[in-house]
């Protein structure tokens, strides 16, 4: 006799959202693949950005930081020397702390890897998904990130072509991207891209990873 338990099939992934930052937990739900705290940057924020970011100010950040107990005033010293000194600039970089302070907290890495950059055109402009656990995204200039809800049964994760429809994060949102790294998640991360950015415009991003 076959007593074997029949597979209990995983469920249809979903975008769960929210407006604090308790929201950002949903990504230990197994049906949650994009967590999403809803936010609006202040208006000191708002307004250094639109004074210093600049079609000719190029930033590229891409680098690893310990997570030890001076890793905030390493991060503060970095993010210092990246931006420049105007009214509002301490305000960024205290916002840019804090997600990274609860991109910690959720995760517990080891390391932690910090993109931040200003594009001129989408730097992954193809439909797809990372082969990574989970990925802190947050747009502070110009459009945010796109993604694509579960399909229909029978039809494939990744189109081929673009789609006409997608949905989109708003400038400020921060949200946690589930991958296909993620445990039991393979073939199940969110289908995502970064958007075209308009011709003489910015878009301002900061991503971050976790890299035991």
């Amino acid at each position: 006799m076959n007593t074997a338990q029949p597979l209990t099939p995983h469920p249809m992934r979903e975008a769960l959202f929210g407006e604090t930052p308790e929201a950002l937990t949903h990504i230990y739900e197994e049906r949650c693949n994009l967590a999403v705290w809803q936010r609006s940057l202040s208006s000191e924020i708002e307004q250094y950005l639109d004074q210093t970011i600049t079609t000719d100010r190029r930033i590229n950040l891409k680098t690893l930081f310990t997570c030890q107990a001076d890793m905030d005033t390493e991060i503060r010293d970095t993010l210092e020397k990246t931006f420049p000194q105007a009214n509002g600039r301490q305000a960024l970089i205290e916002d840019m702390v804090q997600l990274i302070q609860m991109y910690e907290c959720l995760f517990e890495p080891k390391m932690i890897g910090i993109r931040l950059a200003t594009l001129q055109q989408a730097m992954c402009p193809r439909f797809h998904v990372d082969y990574l656990p989970a990925r802190l995204v947050t747009t502070y200039v110009g459009s945010g990130s796109q993604w694509l809800e579960e399909p229909a049964a029978g039809l494939p994760r990744i189109p081929e072509q673009a789609p006409e429809q997608y949905q989109q994060l708003s400038r400020g949102d921060v949200a946690l991207l589930k991958g296909d790294g993620w445990y039991d998640n393979e073939g199940l991360g969110i289908v995502h891209r970064s958007p075209p950015v308009e011709t003489g415009s910015n878009r301002l991003f900061m991503s971050l990873d976790w890299a035991d």
